[in-house]
């Protein structure tokens, strides 16, 4: 059998648990050496590290990259990883785990090395968001959000969330809510032109891991589904996220469409975020990318 060979990027500062990270690193390692991959351990320091890290071992030949993070750090993994021939591996270690929920991967770090061990993989389909105005480019592989839930992601305090994890999201959501003023923007999806207060650009079918917003999205199709909300009232939104917390905002409720689509473009004035990260401002695009990407998991 080959020796495979992997760099594993470890990102000592996302999730709540940063101090138990060296130790369960050097078990990871020691346990894939005994599989018969090789591995070399980078550790990021700041925004950014993992793309830089990512591309550079794509560039030496690397086939295999292993991310111990989040799904922010995984995100920056990928900007250099859609396209090449890398295979990705997963250790959840962030706040969320939103992507290794949606395949399925184990949460808990062994298992998840088990997983990468075995070596079976699944072909998934990212996304690009393209800023109207600089033409910058950024993949994502879960959900791009335009309005409430990036102006929630803006306000969550980094401290508040090393400190008590996804419920620092719903602080701040909760906090938001009460004072929040709907600015509409316009969405276009297939030649139609339609205004929203909030919208998300669904890859996979869980939003935040515990919310449907987008439940017939997939990860393994080359496809978007996009949720259009269009109202303004508070209490409105406060019963579509009962809805979203119990299996699914319904097809045919008032003032939402759902459409399938590989493209869309939203102008205004709103927030983005992409994976759970701020991006920025309107006007956007959103296409589902011709590259696809292969990723560790337990079934193909």
């Amino acid at each position: 059998m080959d020796q495979r060979r992997a760099i594993l990027i470890s990102n000592p500062r996302t999730g709540r648990y940063g101090s138990r990270r060296p130790p369960q690193i050097a078990a990871v390692s020691d346990f894939l050496r005994t599989h018969n991959i090789t591995v070399e351990v980078k550790t990021t320091t700041g925004p950014g590290d993992a793309t830089h890290i990512a591309a550079a071992a794509a560039a030496n030949g690397i086939s295999e990259i292993i991310v111990s993070g989040g799904d922010g750090t995984i995100n920056e993994a990928v900007q250099a990883l859609v396209g090449s021939k890398v295979r990705l591996g997963i250790l959840p270690t962030g706040t969320g785990n939103v992507l290794a929920r949606e395949l399925k991967i184990p949460l808990n770090t062994k298992q998840a090395a088990a997983v990468i061990a075995r070596g079976r993989t699944r072909t998934i389909y990212p996304a690009c968001v393209v800023d109207d105005r600089t033409d910058a480019r950024r993949y994502f592989l879960l959900m791009a959000g335009i309005g409430l839930d990036a102006s929630v992601i803006q306000r969550v305090h980094p401290g508040l969330k090393k400190r008590i994890g996804k419920a620092a999201f719903w602080y701040s959501g909760l906090s938001r809510m009460a004072g929040w003023q709907p600015t509409p923007f316009e969405i276009e999806v297939a030649g139609a032109t339609y205004e929203a207060t909030f919208a998300v650009i669904g890859k996979a079918a869980g939003y935040g891991g515990q919310l449907a917003v987008t439940p017939r999205a997939r990860i393994d199709q080359p496809e978007f589904e996009i949720c259009i909300i269009e109202s303004r009232s508070r209490l409105r939104y406060l019963r579509l996220l009962s809805y979203a917390m119990r299996g699914g905002i319904p097809a045919h409720a008032r003032g939402i469409r759902f459409l399938h689509a590989t493209q869309a473009r939203a102008t205004g004035n709103a927030a983005v975020q992409i994976d759970g990260e701020l991006l920025g401002n309107l006007p956007m695009s959103f296409e589902v990318a011709t590259e696809s990407l292969e990723v560790f998991v337990e079934k193909e």
